[in-house]
């Protein structure tokens, strides 16, 4: 098992980790994602740009919201010690 800290992991709200991504890198137009999927199985999964818009039209209002709140949570588990869930 690879653990390094600059993987990105996608968790269910009870923890499990559904997906691990170790890297993204462009192929022409497209992304290429090298990742677990439940713990199971690692593959390249590619992302059009029509796909990346599309996520982007879903995370854009939310992750505005997010990025503006995320120094405060860091610095509420930095100073508070416990260990808070973002």
């Amino acid at each position: 098992m690879q653990n390094n800290k600059n993987n990105a992991k996608i968790q269910t709200p009870d923890g499990n980790t559904v997906v691990e991504i170790y890297s993204i890198k462009r192929l022409g137009e497209n992304l290429i994602m090298d990742a677990k999927v439940l713990d199971a199985m690692r593959m390249e999964m590619m992302v059009t740009p029509k796909e990346v818009l599309n996520a982007a039209r879903m995370l854009l209002p939310v992750s505005i919201l997010y990025l503006l709140l995320l120094p405060f949570w860091s610095l509420k588990r930095l100073i508070g010690g416990k260990k808070n869930r973002l």
